[in-house]
């Protein structure tokens, strides 16, 4: 493969894990500061961050690997290391797969059991409303 082809892939790669990163840490700091968290709320928060800030430097490491990994088997021209190396760049690239799910888990997951909980406040809701009606309607007593 063209160096400059393997060079500009990892660039692109190199740019969105530092943008990507960047924008965890501030999603994280701008979490902090407020006050009023749930304690589940921030558990699942903590456990993301560190699930991204993961999966974004291991996007950075692989970009780098890609150059590396290029300049390494063109210059030492041994399979078997050829073929360790990229298969520690596949093992890489998989883990990183396997974050992503596990963040699209826990995030169907978190927002579930918040949708669950606001399902059954309105429904809790909706019948104190249904008793207060059937008590009185309209500031008079029904018939």
């Amino acid at each position: 493969m063209d160096f400059f082809v393997v060079g500009a892939v990892a660039g692109a790669l190199l740019l969105a894990a530092s943008v990507m990163l960047y924008s965890h840490v501030r999603s994280w700091r701008n979490f902090r500061q407020l006050e009023n968290a749930d304690p589940k709320e921030w558990d699942y928060r903590h456990r993301q961050y560190r699930r991204r800030m993961q999966t974004s430097a291991l996007l950075a490491l692989v970009a780098v690997a890609l150059v590396v990994g290029q300049v390494l088997t063109w210059w030492l021209k041994l399979p078997w290391f050829t073929a360790s190396y990229w298969l520690v760049v596949i093992l890489l690239v998989c883990w990183m797969g396997l974050l992503g799910i596990a963040d699209i888990l826990a995030t169907k997951h978190y927002f579930g059991q918040l949708r669950h909980h606001c399902l059954v406040e309105q429904a809790k809701l909706r019948a104190e409303l249904n008793r207060a009606k059937s008590r009185e309607g309209n500031g008079k007593p029904n018939k």
